[in-house]
């Protein structure tokens, strides 16, 4: 019996000396060998981010680690770790065997883990190789396995780097892996610039960093800070009146910054985007240093500036807010959206495209969409540059006069759509200039006719416009979604004489070791003819300083700027897009999902002073926009929009006037200085506009030719034009001047009828006002009975059925606003 005891005992001897060699010194044990191998890896660090200025402002990695060199640290914050962590680090081979046995029998007795006994090279495998340690597991087994790849690792490392690798990864809470991003995180200072204090705080964080958080639990932070600094002292690390005098220190936390409200969120991830497409996913872990085009000071005031305006409304500053507010429905969305007011800006440099400022929302935790770069909502206004850019383009003088009045346009199925002015106010004839400065809907439209909406849609293709827009009347206005990073980019090419820059935040990138890796090259092309984007700007100028965008300068900006107001219908998306000879930005507000942020709110009322207060803070190095060659200048009555001449003295206000290429035609004055009368275009124009009256309506070749080209012959109109010879006043189609020697009768009198001439070029033809009727639809109409002369004429008619516009929430319905 004895001697069968003995042998029992001797196999389980033999077997647990067997799997003790096993454990120490085979290969691999269960469940594999870790791949010890790629620590290497483990070693590399996020690419950390830099400003315009050098600045670091943040780090981009999988977790908020900052690799630092054990030499680079002060010599007791290693120290403090090991006193409580591990005091015999540097003379056991990963495994403290006096400690695991102790912790071994004491779990036994209590049938689990109750204690650890981990080395810091124990911990430091189970923080390398969470996938085969999972922390979970409070089993023995787990600690069996534990020991074993703790011994993998001693037999590749050196005992400093192990030590450095455990202080670059461990956790110690706040979302901080390794003692630099604890202290950045805790004290808002590099690990570097511990105090003996600080070092032994962090040094005791690793037992359970959530519970002796400090922001979270000062008096237990304190308790176990004071135990560390004891167990410094007596392993002889520190002196007793060192660690005495750290004692009383107080624990002084730097604020804390909310990751999702940061400075910079949108940005930084617009950065993490672009770096992506640049490197791909490696630059999580290969230490580059990435060098943005990011201006502190732009961001704060674009920052401050939305929130500030953003609560204001939501405050009821502008009228009766009936929404969510952010403080209500932060953290609630509805399939993705938020439910509270949102906005966005962004400011960019004119001639390189570089991103000074981005913010995409209100909450980057609470959404991180970014609405700038992504987001697609309809401009409204905004979109009329386009507009005019295009007429500019062919030679429309801004001194030309379209009579500002109701419009109609009948669409498919017999709707006919009536854009209106916002203010329903009506001037009469109004000049191209003063119909942008104003916001003129009505102007704006009969113009994108004459010009035809196919070379309009042209223009914005070419300024960087990418988003589908309908080939219908009511783009004019802004009905056609874009995205707030392209409308800006188009406004950039105004702003620098017809250059498209591309928009980019990454300047260049080095490696770990300072080798450039890639560099930004300023990217454009040059898309429209500079004398016209010059033009335009002295308009869009006027819209600043005089217009619907005086906010800007009601908000305390004084330098140069252009830029246009938008409203889309029901006041569901409010812009300013603006710029100066330095910089170009934007100012949105709106609902994820569009509704009315507040009845009667327009983009002047509260975007541009948010767009003037940004740029008062940003400043500039001065300057104006430099007129290109091409641009010609006179001076201009601004009551009549003729050029001043010698013979002919003004007959009010007058004003410096640039047109593009050509010279405007010299008025011809009469006895005391009166101009001859003039007629305006209207839709009864047989020539010029007679597109608008051809039956079958072509918005791609509205304006480019006459009734006689399209095989129409109108009795009634020469039977007008006879009558209108016969008592010796003008009529439409006709001009009282010689086409061949250009010299005009006597006043009253008219050409002989073989020198009746020919209309001349559009930016030369003044305007006739508008007939009460619209022209018949047929060449030889039938007669109708007489009706009742209207309280009130009729809008002339502007073609026939066309595609019909957006629905009513396109915000052209009734015409887009500011």
């Amino acid at each position: 019996m004895k001697r069968k005891l003995l042998i029992a005992l001797s196999i389980l001897l033999g077997l647990g000396l067997t799997a003790f060699g096993w454990l120490w010194f085979g290969p691999c044990g269960l469940g594999g060998c870790a791949p010890v191998s790629q620590l290497e890896q483990f070693q590399a660090e996020g690419s950390q981010l830099f400003d315009r200025h050098g600045k670091p402002f943040g780090t981009l990695a999988t977790v908020n680690r900052r690799v630092v060199p054990l030499d680079s640290l002060p010599e007791y914050l290693p120290q403090a770790v090991l006193a409580v962590e591990d005091r015999r680090f540097y003379d056991h081979g990963g495994v403290d065997w006096r400690r695991f046995m102790g912790a071994l029998l004491r779990n036994v007795r209590a049938g689990g883990v109750e204690e650890g006994g981990s080395t810091i090279t124990m911990q430091l495998a189970r923080n390398l190789f969470p996938e085969k340690l999972d922390y979970r597991d409070r089993s023995i087994r787990r600690k069996v396995l534990e020991v074993r790849v703790a011994r993998q690792i001693e037999r590749a490392l050196d005992k400093r780097k192990i030590m450095e690798l455990y202080l670059n990864h461990i956790y110690l809470g706040e979302g901080a892996y390794g003692v630099d991003a604890a202290a950045q995180t805790y004290f808002g200072k590099p690990a570097t610039r511990l105090t003996l204090a600080e070092a032994a705080l962090i040094g005791g964080l690793p037992q359970s960093p959530s519970r002796i958080n400090p922001r979270e639990n000062r008096q237990a932070a304190r308790t176990r800070r004071n135990l560390v600094l004891r167990e410094m002292a007596k392993a002889g690390f520190i002196t007793p009146e060192q660690a005495r005098e750290a004692t009383e220190s107080p624990i002084r936390l730097a604020r804390r910054t909310d990751s999702g409200t940061g400075r910079g969120s949108y940005f930084t991830e617009r950065v993490r985007r672009e770096l992506e497409e640049r490197v791909g996913p490696e630059f999580y872990t290969s230490g580059l240093r990435v060098y943005t085009t990011l201006d502190p000071a732009a961001q704060r005031a674009a920052e401050e500036e939305i929130a500030k305006q953003a609560d204001a409304i939501e405050a009821g500053g502008f009228g009766a807010y009936r929404h969510p507010t952010w403080p209500e429905a932060k953290g609630e969305t509805e399939e993705g959206a938020t439910t509270y007011l949102q906005g966005a800006a962004v400011v960019m440099e004119v001639r390189t495209g570089a991103v000074r400022a981005l913010v995409s929302g209100r909450d980057y935790e609470d959404s991180k969409f970014d609405r700038v770069w992504q987001g697609m909502r309809q401009p409204g206004s905004a979109f009329k540059p386009f507009v005019y850019l295009t007429a500019l383009e062919r030679s429309v003088p801004p001194t030309r006069k379209i009579q500002d009045a109701p419009v109609r346009l009948v669409l498919s199925g017999g709707e006919v759509w009536s854009p209106r002015n916002y203010t329903g106010r009506y001037d009469g004839p109004i000049t191209v200039r003063e119909a942008l400065t104003r916001s003129k809907n009505t102007v704006t439209v009969q113009l994108a006719q004459e010009m035809g909406m196919s070379s309009v849609i042209q223009t914005a293709r070419e300024m960087g416009i990418t988003t589908p827009i309908p080939n219908v009347p009511s783009t004019a206005l802004g009905s056609a979604e874009v995205r707030p990073i392209e409308l800006v980019r188009a406004y950039a090419a105004l702003a620098s004489g017809g250059w498209l820059p591309e928009p980019h935040v990454i300047e260049r990138i080095e490696d770990r070791h300072g080798e450039v890796i890639y560099r930004a090259e300023p990217q454009r092309d040059r898309v429209i003819d500079p004398a016209a984007a010059f033009v335009l700007t002295t308009m869009l100028r006027d819209v600043v300083d005089r217009g619907t965008g005086t906010p800007v300068r009601a908000a305390g900006f004084r330098g140069p700027a252009a830029g246009k107001t938008g409203t889309t219908n029901g006041a569901t998306d409010i812009w300013f897009v603006g710029y100066t000879p330095e910089l170009v930005g934007a100012v949105w507000f709106g609902l994820d999902r569009p509704q009315t942020i507040v009845r009667e709110a327009s983009g002047g009322t509260i975007a541009a002073p948010v767009w003037g207060r940004i740029m008062s803070r940003i400043g500039g190095r001065g300057g104006d926009f430099a007129e290109p060659r091409g641009v010609v200048t006179e001076t201009v009555d601004r009551a009549t929009g003729y050029v001043v001449d010698p013979a002919c003295p003004p007959q009010g206000e007058t004003y410096t006037e640039y047109f593009v290429h050509v010279r405007p035609p010299r008025p011809v004055c009469y006895p005391g200085n009166q101009y001859p009368a003039m007629a305006f275009d209207t839709v009864f124009s047989d020539e010029e506009l007679g597109a608008y009256s051809y039956e079958a309506y072509d918005p791609d070749t509205v304006g480019t030719g006459d009734l006689r080209s399209k095989g129409i012959d109108w009795p009634e109109l020469e039977e007008r034009r006879r009558q209108g010879e016969a008592q010796g006043r003008p009529l439409p189609g006709s001009v009282n001047t010689d086409p061949t020697t250009g010299a005009r009768p006597p006043v009253g009198g008219t050409l002989p009828p073989q020198q009746q001439p020919q209309r001349p070029p559009p930016q030369q033809q003044p305007q006739r006002p508008p007939p009460q009727q619209p022209p018949p639809s047929q060449p030889t109409p039938e007669p109708e009975p007489a009706e009742p002369e209207p309280a009130e004429p009729e809008p002339p008619l502007l073609g026939e059925p066309v595609t019909p516009p957006p629905p009513d929430s396109t915000g052209a319905r009734a015409g887009s606003r500011g």
